[in-house]
């Protein structure tokens, strides 16, 4: 299950950085090119995916001391 996370905590972040590329019109020849509401929650996805990745990868023994 563990694996599963990491695996989807990077494959969000990268969907984030795809939007925040789309939104700030570095990738063109897309509706969401140029778009800045992309942009703002490429951002927001990559900073869910960052705490799926630090919640699942932090030790479990520290939470109890």
């Amino acid at each position: 299950m563990k694996i599963f996370k990491n695996i989807a905590g990077i494959l969000v972040i990268l969907l984030g950085a795809l939007w925040i590329l789309q939104g700030a019109n570095i990738l063109t020849g897309s509706p969401m090119s140029g778009n800045r509401e992309w942009l703002v929650i490429g951002a927001i996805l990559i900073a869910f995916g960052l705490g799926l990745l630090y919640e699942n990868n932090r030790s479990t023994t520290a939470r109890f001391h």
